[in-house]
């Protein structure tokens, strides 16, 4: 059974939206200094790395990141190429039958140094939230930072993925991934009243 790890590595480093917490890991006790196992210590962002954003990330009202059914991340799934595409638009994905692949991962490539956050990325076309969920599609995957633009005033994508009824993960790896159908397994972490968490994101690829 082959998986590809679709997920980002939490390191120091590893740069956050601007002004966010950034991750930061260090052991802070080691074998090697006399102490008997090695403990490490994680600070970081929910919205660090691979993550997933809770409705609560952009609705008072919505739930938070423990209330989500764990079958929400995991199921069949459709990796597209979209490289070279500034905008998201319908023709993306024509001739897709979108409701047998519900989870929608985009593949851009536009960020492959996690040191340097990137300035701009490919954005969904207005409208194109409602017309994924009016055929089938119930969580959107991107490997890029985030559904606005770094330079949005507002948060106009997430209230439309919001009102559609589609769960976001943000900062995919898909580099690795070719286009095509997967199973995805991508469990956030149970926080308790948590408005996202980071998640480890594997596609299992079909016999």
């Amino acid at each position: 059974m082959a998986f590809i790890d679709i997920t980002r590595p939490l390191h120091t480093g590893l740069q956050p939206w601007p002004g966010d917490q950034p991750p930061e890991f260090h052991l802070s006790s080691r074998i090697r200094d006399g102490d008997l196992c090695n403990v490490g210590r994680l600070t970081l962002s929910t919205h660090n790395g691979t993550h997933a954003d809770a409705p609560f990330h952009y609705n008072d009202a919505g739930p938070t990141i423990d209330a989500l059914p764990p079958e929400r991340f995991i199921g069949p799934a459709r990796v597209i190429d979209a490289r070279g595409h500034a905008t998201f638009t319908e023709n993306l994905f024509a001739g897709l039958d979108l409701a047998a692949t519900p989870r929608v991962l985009l593949r851009t490539d536009t960020w492959t140094d996690p040191t340097v956050f990137p300035k701009t990325w490919p954005l969904l076309a207005p409208g194109l939230p409602a017309w994924l969920a009016a055929r089938g599609v119930t969580l959107l995957g991107l490997d890029i930072p985030s559904v606005e633009s770094l330079d949005s005033t507002g948060i106009p994508q997430h209230l439309a993925m919001d009102a559609a009824g589609i769960l976001i993960l943000e900062n995919l790896d898909l580099r690795a991934a070719p286009a095509g159908v997967y199973e995805l397994i991508a469990l956030p972490l149970r926080i308790r009243g948590g408005d996202g968490s980071p998640i480890r994101a594997v596609l299992r690829m079909q016999d």
